[in-house]
């Protein structure tokens, strides 16, 4: 499941049968096996599945069908993995040497214990970062056939997606924070986009190769924004469809979904350019009708025509440096609401959607030098929004575009006895420049302005004696805004932050830290003007001050292999944090004479107070995940609950591998509990618990080796829920199928 860091790869550490065949990248080898005594289990596995068919039927009507089908697909995989254990088994009473009955490991959803350097800035594993980390691989973003990110991470602990079904709508929310109170970035590159009732980030899951969530503020290395956390998102990469020796590769592949009768499309294709350059270049497409809830009732305006591109290239010039380019374009085209995340529908718009991140990276090793591990990128994201009222013709165009600079680089030395240090330094500068027009006028209420924001970081992780290591950090940033006609407006803040992490074993370790961050103003909150919604104008606010953070954590984290079995792995992190927010930002209707006002002001201090639970298991024939939050909001100036919070959340995953890890099946539930405690003016939302199940066949030999089948039923009870942090009900059951085949 996406929630327990980390997915995506198998486990290591199981070697191949003599005799085995080459598979596929990141698929174990395959031995030859008999599968003729798997018939009988099959047989049995089918009748024990009858009674569960049969309950289905009494209480879901036509479902029957689908479940069945899906079934009898894992009855078989189910039989198969069953069937083959007892082979080896025998093989083994026949005393055949030990090394000759390894099981493989093959292909899972669980990539345990990564090496990620979203939380230091810095490559380590997941268990050894003083914070919390989520990760999502490539094998798990297949598997998932996701088609937004909110499919991704919604059984991450403390993860959230607020906008409801209709993907342009979508916003991430960490930690109960949301909007730009989270950083969002794609390959490295700042998505700040943000006007009222739209999304923020618009992206194909197809072209992801990774997604990685920190959980809680990390300013001191990010800057403006990160009081939630930060989530990044790195496209695919030319290496991965390339193998050994081979001049190019590629993938194409269709899928089709139940729900909204989709269809999908991509192609893929990667090549060498001699010996030290890549290229690739990848399309997709996604075309599906109005969604259904759990009752059959249609969700309405979640229609979509999805378009995407991405193109990449990576030249390595010289030993130890990697130059890398690249280009990713999404459009949308659909009928949709205005205020697309609320379930009013009084204004509808047929609305043109298009982003564009544009990215130029240089990362430089060292090649054995220990003062340099460098990685720059130069960037610039434009999103462009077009909306044509359906009964007025009123036109509105909605612009950002985001130019920056990202330079970090880490010097390694021992300081006589004062331990080893990894210092990590750099700096990091952007202009946000928006634009909005109405008819081709000035359109106040998302005015012509603009800011630069400008930051310097530094950070120190001392280790002592191999076991502690203590990492203080700051950040400097300096922002000034302006917007034509109106004030401009500078100011600064200071970020710090400090952790220690202790091993308390090999396998264990104990951290606690303390961070500030900041959130500066944005354009719109400062500087909006003109009508809000007949009888209401905005009214600027130019002395709106930062949101500002101080959040303490503590936890523990886990990792151990050779747990049960050789080749298993097991990881883990529980965390508890409170974060303190001063100076929230709120938007103000007030009707106090005529016509009434919107603005934004500094109106309320907040506390922030959660528990997480994340473990996971992978052995060489299954999996086992699970995941838990639990967050407490309040607001300290009123008194009251504070509002945006989801229910508590619990997931459960797991899955078994057989055939060599060829077909990998498995079952996930994500449960959250009711949500009474909330502001003023928010509805309860019931409880609710949602079951999906899957299974992938990726042929490493034979005929069909390099194609790749994945079947899944999402919401498999066809529940009808609504999650806290939307106002529209989620879809039903959804049947997933997606054939590709890479050459």
């Amino acid at each position: 499941m996406g929630a327990v860091p980390p997915f995506g790869r198998a486990a290591a550490g199981v070697a191949p049968m003599p005799g085995s065949q080459c598979p596929l990248p990141g698929v174990a080898p395959r031995p030859v096996r008999e599968r003729h005594c798997a018939r009988p289990v099959i047989r049995t596995a089918v009748r024990r599945l009858g009674p569960v068919s049969f309950y289905v039927l009494t209480n879901q009507g036509i479902a029957r069908r689908r479940l069945s089908a899906l079934g009898l697909v894992l009855a078989a995989g189910t039989a198969l993995a069953a069937g083959t254990v007892p082979h080896h088994a025998r093989a083994a009473d026949a005393a055949a040497p030990a090394d000759e009955i390894q099981l493989a490991a093959g292909r899972a959803p669980i990539e345990l214990d990564p090496v990620t350097v979203l939380g230091t800035r810095t490559e380590k594993t997941a268990s050894e970062v003083p914070a919390s980390i989520g990760v999502v691989g490539q094998e798990e973003i297949k598997i998932r056939q996701a088609d937004d990110l909110g499919d991704l991470v919604d059984d991450m602990p403390g993860v959230e997606m607020s906008g409801g079904p209709r993907r342009t709508a979508m916003q991430p929310v960490i930690r109960g924070l949301t909007g730009e109170r989270v950083v969002l970035r794609v390959d490295g590159a700042r998505q700040n986009f943000e006007s009222g009732h739209r999304g923020r980030i618009f992206i194909d899951p197809s072209l992801l190769e990774r997604v990685e969530v920190r959980r809680g503020p990390a300013s001191s290395l990010y800057g403006s924004g990160a009081i939630g956390g930060v989530m990044e998102v790195d496209t695919l990469s030319p290496g991965r469809f390339l193998e050994d020796g081979e001049p190019w590769g590629g993938e194409v592949g269709v899928s089709w979904e139940s729900n909204g009768d989709g269809f999908g499309a991509h192609a893929i294709g990667a090549t060498r350019l001699g010996a030290n350059a890549e290229a690739l270049v990848g399309i997709t497409g996604f075309d599906a009708d109005d969604l259904e809830n759990g009752s059959g009732e249609t969700i309405p305006y979640t229609a979509d025509e999805v378009r995407s591109g991405l193109a990449k290239l990576v030249f390595r010039p010289a030993e130890g440096h990697e130059l890398t380019a690249s280009y990713l374009q999404f459009h949308d085209d659909h009928i949709i609401p205005s205020a697309a995340n609320t379930n009013t529908n009084s204004i509808i718009v047929d609305r043109k959607t298009d982003q564009k991140t544009m990215t130029l990276g240089w990362r430089f090793d060292g090649n054995g030098n220990p003062w340099f591990d460098l990685d720059a990128k130069v960037y610039r994201t434009e999103t462009a929004l077009e909306e044509r009222r359906t009964d007025t013709g009123r036109f509105d165009e909605t612009d950002l575009a985001t130019t920056g600079i990202d330079i970090a680089n880490t010097s390694r030395f021992q300081f006589g006895g004062f331990g080893s240090h990894a210092v990590t330094y750099g700096v990091e500068a952007y202009r946000d420049e928006q634009d909005g027009k109405r008819n081709g006028d000035a359109r106040p209420q998302y005015p012509d302005a603009q800011q630069d924001i400008f930051g310097l970081f530094i950070q120190d992780e001392i280790v002592f004696f191999e076991r502690l290591t203590f990492t203080p950090g700051v950040r400097y940033d300096r922002f000034d805004r302006e917007a034509d006609g109106l004030d401009s407006k500078s100011d600064d803040a200071v970020s710090p932050s400090i952790s220690v992490a202790y091993a308390v074993t090999p396998w264990l370790k104990a951290y606690a830290s303390y961070a500030e961050a900041f959130r500066a103003p944005s354009l719109t909150e400062l500087y909006a003007t003109g009508e809000h919604f007949p009888g209401n104008n905005f009214v600027a606010n130019p002395d709106l001050r930062p949101e500002t953070a101080k959040n303490k954590e503590i936890g523990l984290t886990l990792s151990e292999a050779d747990v049960l079995t050789s080749g298993d792995r097991l990881t883990g992190r529980v965390a508890a944090f409170r974060n303190d927010v001063e100076d929230f930002i709120e938007m103000q209707v007030r009707f106090d004479s005529w016509p009434g006002t919107t603005t934004r002001s500094n109106v309320q201090d907040a506390r922030l107070e959660g528990v997480e639970f994340e473990l996971a298991y992978d052995a060489p024939l299954w999996f086992a995940t699970f995941g838990a939050a639990r967050i407490r909001g309040d607001d300290r100036t009123e008194g009251d609950p504070l509002g945006g919070l989801p229910g508590d959340k619990v997931s459960l995953g797991g899955g078994l591998k057989f055939m060599g890890g060829d077909v990998v099946t498995g079952w996930r539930m994500v449960a959250h509990d009711r949500q009474d405690r909330i502001a003023n003016g928010e509805t309860v939302t019931p409880g609710y618990a949602v079951h999906d199940a899957w299974i992938s066949f990726q042929p490493s030999d034979g005929g069909l080796r390099g194609a790749r089948f994945d079947l899944a039923v999402d919401n498999v009870f066809d529940k009808t829920y609504r999650q806290a942090l939307s106002e529209l009900d989620d879809p039903g059951r959804t049947v997933k199928l997606t054939a590709a085949y890479r050459f």
